[in-house]
């Protein structure tokens, strides 16, 4: 490999190493924000004397489709201000038809797959629990059978750079298909992104992210709109 593609390749691998780190924050930091933002709600329209339990049983049917599909940015943006925040389960604003697509690999993805299966077979014969050399100190036998959970949950969730970084940790060849690796961290890494955006876009997410007792209540007032059709 040269090293114009050596670089190229340890970009998109820090790049794709990052999303994820990004992905993973996000996803945390929603869930954190989850229990105060409930709170919040609760309390903002009991303040309000807004019946919740009331509403939510004339607005059944419309409470049930936005868990299952979403609606048009439209629908919304004649009523209040754009950008797309909604509940950590309930995600508006978005057109995201293409999900509905049948998913096919592309030819990159499926030898991309192919390479690091290989790559993790040969992971499970150094620290697979059945495969685990039994002379070694326990504490060492340990740290492989963990080693070796990381690896399939890594392979599972398509995180290659971790099997690489446990590949190189125990002197185990890596596939070299550093081409195909590159184009494929690059698409992956764009897909990452757009999870991201869809994380932060939550209300969870953004209720976190508000300073001040005014950016919670609009977020609230969007909250209710968005559910109930009714302003605050």
């Amino acid at each position: 490999m040269s090293a114009v593609k050596n670089l190229q390749w340890k970009r998109a691998l820090s790049t794709l190493r990052f999303s994820h780190e990004e992905l993973e924050y996000a996803k945390e930091v929603s869930r954190q924000a989850a229990t105060e933002f409930e709170a919040y709600y609760r309390r903002f329209c009991a303040e309000r004397n807004v019946d919740i339990s009331n509403l939510e049983k004339q607005n059944k049917q419309r409470l049930d489709d936005y868990y299952v599909k979403e609606i048009s940015p439209e629908q919304v943006e004649a009523t209040i201000a754009s950008g797309s925040i909604g509940d950590s389960s309930i995600t508006l604003y978005q057109n995201n038809q293409q999900e509905d697509e049948e998913y096919q690999m592309t030819a990159d993805e499926i030898a991309i797959h192919d390479s690091f299966s290989k790559l993790f077979k040969k992971l499970a014969l150094k620290l697979h629990p059945d495969r685990i050399n039994k002379h070694l100190e326990e504490d060492e036998k340990e740290l492989r059978a963990k080693r070796f959970k990381e690896a399939n949950e890594a392979f599972e969730k398509k995180r290659y750079f971790s099997l690489l970084d446990i590949a190189e940790k125990y002197g185990v060849s890596t596939p070299r298909n550093y081409k195909q690796q590159t184009r494929w961290m690059k698409r992956e890494a764009e897909r990452i992104q757009q999870l991201i955006f869809k994380e932060r876009n939550t209300y969870n997410y953004g209720f976190a992210e508000a300073e001040t007792e005014e950016e919670k209540e609009l977020l609230m007032r969007k909250f209710i709109f968005q559910l109930f059709r009714i302003n605050i």
